[in-house]
């Protein structure tokens, strides 16, 4: 137990570390950083998985850090393999991080899109009322871990409500489907980018309120990359001082 609890420990030091250095190393050694985070990420996870809890929600991480690490050894890569077609020019390589970073987001919404109407159709839409039995499933689970009163009560409240408001509920399910499909619109600029992160992470805020299910990896790299509030700010203060400037 204190050989784990040793490991569990140097491996937290180590992300720590490692995140450190992603956040403060020039950029032009970013490479490195990005390596060690990706290979930490994926060890951690990779043992959770293998204990048998398996679980998803920190995969849209580990695919956007595989991006962002390929991208930045890809021009080590094309010198050593003459073959390897080149990326399209951009102004600098950061644009092409947050781009890429960026489509790996808006491919993987797309992809689950998509995959809904490959596996059911239609149907998807027409049986989506049937989402009540999930939402008394996972709130039953969260009761059972917790022994909360509350998770049972509100699960039974939400499944009630769907139930009693079919319609309703495929309109409001079918608008977070639509979504999905057209997340590829975030790459026509920083425009629509803002605009499809606030409504996926209001998106996400909504089932998590419904499901109890909740995907807080996906809000923060949609908040990151597709909404990116510091480039509105730091937007918004140039155009402020431009206007000081005119006035004066």
């Amino acid at each position: 137990v204190y050989k784990r609890q040793g490991a569990a420990q140097a491996v937290h030091w180590v992300l720590v570390i490692s995140l450190l250095a992603f956040v403060f190393v020039p950029f032009r050694h970013l490479r490195y950083a990005s390596l060690a985070v990706l290979l930490i990420h994926n060890a951690i996870f990779t043992l959770n998985n293998s204990q048998g809890s398996t679980h998803h929600g920190y995969q849209i991480i580990t695919q956007v850090l595989l991006a962002q690490t390929v991208l930045l050894w890809y021009p080590a890569l094309c010198r050593c393999w003459k073959r390897l077609p080149r990326l399209p020019e951009a102004p600098d390589l950061r644009s092409q991080w947050v781009y890429y970073s960026q489509l790996v987001i808006a491919v993987a919404y797309v992809v689950a899109g998509v995959s809904k109407l490959l596996r059911s159709g239609v149907m998807w839409i027409v049986d989506s009322p049937l989402i009540a039995v999930q939402v008394v499933k996972t709130h039953s689970q969260n009761y059972y871990n917790w022994l909360q009163e509350e998770y049972a009560e509100r699960g039974m409240h939400f499944a009630t409500w769907i139930a009693e408001h079919p319609m309703l509920t495929r309109v409001m399910l079918t608008s977070g489907l639509v979504l999905e499909l057209v997340a590829f619109l975030a790459l026509l600029g920083r425009g629509w980018a803002f605009l499809i992160g606030v409504a996926m992470v209001g998106l996400h805020v909504s089932i998590s309120l419904v499901m109890h299910l909740n995907f807080p990896q996906n809000e923060q790299v949609c908040l990151i990359f597709l909404v990116n509030l510091p480039f509105w700010m730091a937007l918004a203060g140039r155009k402020w001082r431009a206007a000081l400037d005119g006035i004066s």
